[in-house]
């Protein structure tokens, strides 16, 4: 039982590791996202805060 569940958790790890080469920053951008320790998007533009993902407003206007 010790021995199929080393291997389940190496096979993860290996896992873990091929998808970490393959996208790298992926998961830890996500993370510092649902904790909340990045930075909040703002406009390029205005500099006003993203609230949602149609975009700001400011490009409508002029």
């Amino acid at each position: 039982m010790i021995k199929a569940v080393l291997v389940f958790l190496l096979v993860m790890l290996a896992i873990g590791m091929v998808g970490n080469a393959l996208f790298p920053g992926r998961i830890g951008g996500s993370v510092k996202k649902r904790f909340g320790l990045s930075s909040p998007a703002t406009c390029k533009r205005c500099g006003r805060y993203m609230i949602g993902s149609k975009g700001c407003n400011c490009k409508k206007g002029s």
